[in-house]
């Protein structure tokens, strides 16, 4: 009976997608997927930064405002582009030590959320 049943799971799991197959069980890295070639993304440097000032920029797209919000969900700085730029030199001269989120919408509509670091300046 015990030899039936675990033949019966077997055959279940092999024609369900369930058994292993090394062809198709792993993703291949160095093949960049569609997924990545659209995704925004947003470099922020130097992070952490002690200098007062970071830069932002887009791999694809524009940014065309970029806030800044405390980790209590409170916003400290807005900026709003006149015309859209893929590169931006942010200002913190008044902008406490702390951890912030970089919320930069572009200008596709798109939103980019990165974390930032402020040490003392």
């Amino acid at each position: 009976m015990k030899r039936l049943i675990i033949a019966g799971l077997f055959f279940v799991f092999a024609f369900s997608g369930f058994a292993f197959s090394p062809g198709n069980n792993f993703y291949d890295q160095t093949q960049p997927s569609l997924m990545d070639k659209d995704r925004f993304e947003l470099k922020i440097y130097p992070n952490p930064t002690e200098t007062g000032q970071v830069t932002l920029e887009m791999n694809k797209g524009e940014i065309s405002e970029i806030r800044l919000i405390n980790i209590a969900g409170k916003e400290v700085v807005l900026r709003k582009m006149d015309f859209a730029t893929p590169k931006y030199t942010l200002r913190l001269e008044r902008v406490p030590s702390g951890i912030y989120f970089v919320r930069v919408k572009t200008a596709e509509n798109k939103m980019v959320v990165k974390k930032l670091v402020v040490s003392s300046h």
